[in-house]
């Protein structure tokens, strides 16, 4: 639970209260395991805190696209993986460049794309940089297996990725080369190793249309990404950016009206850390809200999401059959009564 609680604040992702009556995403019907490991949460109403992301499209103009390798592969053994190792940690999420992508997000509002392929990479360094070097050679582009329904919608768009063989990866050609770019202003940021930026802004800048606007990119070491918040911060302060007052695309008026009037709750991990949670419009999130406060034990469950066990039942009515929710999702579970959390 802490690593998943913590994965999730790293991001600044909000998490919306849905109730579905289908199986969630990688779950099966039978009951979760009893020996799986577990993680105290106490949940409280939040009245100030603003919401750290918006719905799609709400904040503006503005898009944070990153290709991660912690957002492209599957790590059998999340708790093999050593966390001190630099290489070793970019493999489990977030990523490096979801780590950028998330303090832009912060400074800039926008909204967060991963850039995702249909054929993971190895969780193995070595496999990995094998299988990029093949595909530099081949200069092919994978397939992804997301996209952006909207990308005519967005002006501005921050572009992350990592420097793989002295140039960007091959999946980030494909998700160039997917959408009309023209008269669009596009925002590098690169995570790399001892090869600085190479020839990734070069090669990005060939894929893109002549009439794109490339500002000043930034570089952020792959060993110093954990510490380079504040670097991040001058780096976006020192753009020629056309930013609505506070950032977000809303006037300053309409960004604190926005933030008195949504509902929002706060989960206090027995770690330390916090994560505020945005509400939806509806009897499960109103069951939620009247519950509190609430402490609850929160359980992996297939690797993929943490449930607890409520202590009343939420009512369904105006609930979907199905839902597949993503990352950073919070849901009510109506066979098994319990919240989820991916």
């Amino acid at each position: 639970m802490k690593k998943t609680m913590t994965f999730l604040l790293a991001l600044g992702m909000l998490l919306s209260m849905a109730a579905c009556g289908g199986t969630p995403a990688g779950q099966s019907s039978s009951a979760p395991p009893a020996d799986s490991q577990s993680a105290t949460s106490e949940i409280s109403q939040e009245q100030s805190a603003p919401p750290q992301n918006v719905d799609e499209n709400e904040s503006g103009n503005i898009l944070i696209a990153y290709f991660t390798w912690a957002d492209n592969t599957v790590v059998e053994n999340p708790s093999s993986v050593d966390g001190d190792a630099t290489t070793s940690a970019s493999v489990l999420a977030p990523g490096n460049a979801a780590k950028l992508a998330s303090w832009i997000q912060q400074e800039v509002g926008g909204d967060l794309h991963s850039i995702m392929v249909e054929e993971p990479y190895s969780s193995d360094y070595d496999e990995c940089l094998d299988r990029a070097a093949d595909e530099k050679a081949d200069n092919a582009r994978p397939a992804l297996a997301s996209h952006v329904d909207n990308m005519e919608g967005y002006d501005i768009v921050f572009l992350g990725f990592p420097n793989w063989w002295y140039t960007l990866p091959m999946p980030v050609l494909t998700f160039v080369e997917e959408y009309d770019w023209s008269g669009k202003t596009v925002v590098p940021f690169v995570t790399h190793g001892t090869g600085g930026l190479s020839s990734t802004i070069r090669d990005l800048t060939a894929a893109l249309p002549e009439d794109v606007t490339i500002l000043e990119p930034i570089g952020v070491y792959r060993p110093e990404v954990d510490a380079s918040q504040p670097a991040v911060q001058e780096w976006i302060a020192g753009l020629d950016l056309e930013l609505a007052q506070g950032g977000s695309g809303q006037s300053q008026e309409e960004e604190t009206s926005t933030m008195e009037n949504t509902r929002r709750i706060r989960f206090s991990l027995d770690d330390g850390s916090e994560i505020i949670v945005q509400l939806n419009d509806n009897p499960a999130a109103d069951a939620l809200y009247e519950m509190l406060p609430l402490e609850l034990s929160f359980e992996d469950f297939n690797s993929t999401e943490k449930i607890a066990y409520l202590t009343e039942e939420i009512p369904s009515a105006g609930s979907p059959d199905q839902c597949d929710p993503g990352v950073g999702s919070l849901c009510y579970y109506i066979p098994w009564g319990n919240a989820h959390v991916r």
